[in-house]
């Protein structure tokens, strides 16, 4: 990966092509995620914590796949979902920083010059020949801000879920089409039993910080590892060519 600020005037004739985005979690089967997405991959994804490899943190992710590099919404060479999260939609870019005369730091947009996603002839425009960001850059820059700001959203909602010790290991072994068995580790739901112990006055903290819809959003969401282990199935009956 190499970052490259985005400019204006040295990039007017960036393009991406936009069905090369999707390609980017191929095969990656945990994706973060932010709560203001969730009413979105309830639709799809179940909605699960993982701990950071380096800090240890939760964080919020969709669940693709049951094994490392696999992506069962990756079919066909396509994404195969009724929602694509943005943390890939938002690719080629990313938010950086730079530093003005006063020494404050400040985001800026940059991008993968390195992705596939990239072009020079092919391609949608960033910029219109006045300069000024076409709709396909707005809607990137809209998805950046949306995952910058979610991030701190969605630590706030983690912390208060374990202020109520409402996080808890999945414990879930499955067995395949073709016999084969896996024990799904290293993710995190709420507990509901503590959910459903808590006492009023906590249920009401929660309601006034708004949690609560995510949080049985979240819980919801845990039924789709059916349809997901569903995918994992047809992978196998048919062979994992045909998902390529």
């Amino acid at each position: 990966m190499s970052l490259v600020a985005l400019n204006p005037s040295a990039h007017k004739a960036l393009k991406i092509n936009a069905q090369l985005v999707p390609q980017i979690g191929a095969n990656t089967h945990l994706i973060p995620v932010v709560v203001s997405e969730f009413q979105k991959l309830v639709v799809n994804y179940p909605i699960v914590f993982t701990k950071h490899a380096d800090t240890g943190q939760f964080v919020c992710s969709a669940l693709t796949g049951f094994n490392e590099g696999e992506n069962l919404f990756w079919q066909e060479g396509s994404w195969q979902a009724l929602y694509i999260p943005a943390q890939i939609e938002r690719h080629p870019f990313f938010v950086g920083q730079d530093t003005d005369t006063s020494g404050t730091a400040k985001p800026i947009v940059c991008f993968d010059s390195t992705s596939p996603a990239i072009a020079e002839t092919d391609g949608a425009a960033l910029f219109n020949d006045d300069g000024t960001p076409t709709p396909l850059l707005n809607e990137k820059q809209q998805l950046l801000a949306q995952l910058l700001d979610g991030e701190q959203q969605t630590q706030r909602f983690i912390e208060a879920l374990l202020a109520h010790s409402l996080v808890t290991p999945v414990k879930l072994a499955v067995t395949f089409a073709d016999g084969s068995e896996h024990m799904v580790q290293g993710i995190f739901t709420i507990d509901e039993d503590k959910l459903s112990q808590l006492s009023a006055e906590a249920i009401a903290s929660l309601h006034a910080q708004q949690w609560l819809g995510p949080i049985y959003t979240l819980i919801a969401s845990t039924a789709q590892i059916y349809a997901l282990i569903n995918r994992k199935n047809h992978r196998i009956e048919n062979g994992n060519a045909w998902f390529s």
